[in-house]
């Protein structure tokens, strides 16, 4: 079957011969790979320039290798840490750009993103740090990403609907393995620290606006049954992206508390986010370290009803308003 190329490949195939630098060479092999018609005649070219983006990937790998590791680290904030992983041409920037509002590079500059790029999602009173990871693709991986994909709090693992999602997951996860990740859905993650970090993720099915992304869809749903969550996406139309927030915070496991001061109203857009199961102990000791040590004794203000006093291990409760007296 013809591939039937059509001009912008031949372009971004000339810019790839005319590249100097390993970056150029990405940028076009990531372009070629953009603009390639999706049907049987492309499935042996697309293989051959995954492998060359490969092959240069792992090029930029070594460049980096001697950077500081600090350039790799990424401070947390909000609610919690959330780490996009992806081959390449996967969304993810697309993805974070959508979610956030942040800018981001997209389209054939994916390959372009060679340090993490954190970014704060908001969800009703709360944000998330989402952190938008260069691709993983097999042999390429950054090895730094080692020592950032194992602390996240959740995993995003972005498949294309309209390419082959289920061989992409699948080279997703043996990514992860190499780094000694393995990811499960909320709830079952557990550590084991000689060998493997298992972390909580959800599978984001990415372009759900393009023609084959119905059938990419159900072939991922087959595939993951009730192993992992699946949501789909589209970054253009903003099609499940609401619904994603919301799994995403579900996913943290973390209730919103607000702190009301004796005598006063409580800020009610500014909680304190906690894991769940956190108590009126945790709550004092995020207010201030002496708050904790001087707590005498807590009263929770339910909507409606008249106060109760709780004891200090109270567990906490999504949207609790809890008046602290310390002495």
């Amino acid at each position: 079957m013809p591939a039937n190329l059509p001009p912008d490949y031949h372009a971004a195939e000339s810019a790839f011969r005319a590249a100097t630098t390993p970056q150029a060479k990405l940028q076009a092999l990531e372009h070629m790979l953009a603009v390639m018609p999706h049907h049987k005649g492309t499935d042996h070219l697309r293989a051959e320039l995954r492998a060359r983006i490969a092959k240069v990937g792992q090029e930029l790998s070594r460049q980096h290798a001697g950077s500081h590791a600090d350039v790799y680290a990424v401070h947390r904030e909000g609610a919690g840490q959330v780490a996009l992983v992806g081959l390449p041409n996967s969304g993810k920037s697309s993805l974070l750009q959508a979610l956030t509002g942040a800018s981001a590079r997209t389209g054939e500059y994916t390959f372009t993103t060679q340090l993490p790029q954190p970014a704060m999602m908001r969800f009703e009173d709360i944000q998330v740090q989402l952190v938008d990871l260069p691709p993983v693709s097999p042999g390429a991986s950054p090895a730094w990403l080692r020592g950032l994909v194992p602390g996240v709090d959740l995993l995003l693992l972005l498949v294309d609907l309209d390419t082959d999602p289920t061989a992409d997951l699948e080279s997703v996860r043996s990514e992860l393995a190499a780094l000694h990740v393995i990811p499960c859905a909320a709830g079952r993650a557990t550590g084991d620290e000689q060998t493997v970090e298992t972390r909580p993720a959800l599978v984001v099915g990415t372009k759900l606006d393009l023609p084959a992304a119905d059938d990419g869809a159900e072939l991922l749903r087959l595939e993951l049954g009730d192993r992992l969550p699946l949501l789909l996406t589209s970054a253009q139309s903003g099609a499940g992206l609401d619904a994603l927030r919301q799994r995403i915070v579900e996913a943290l496991d973390v209730v919103r508390v607000y702190a009301k001061p004796p005598g006063r109203p409580p800020d009610l857009n500014r909680p304190f986010v906690l894991p769940r199961g956190a108590t009126v102990e945790d709550l004092a000791d995020a207010v201030h370290h002496e708050v904790r040590q001087k707590l005498q004794y807590a009263v929770r203000w339910p909507t409606g009803a008249a106060p109760l006093r709780v004891a200090h291990d109270y567990e906490l409760r999504d949207h609790d308003i809890i008046e602290l007296h310390a002495g």
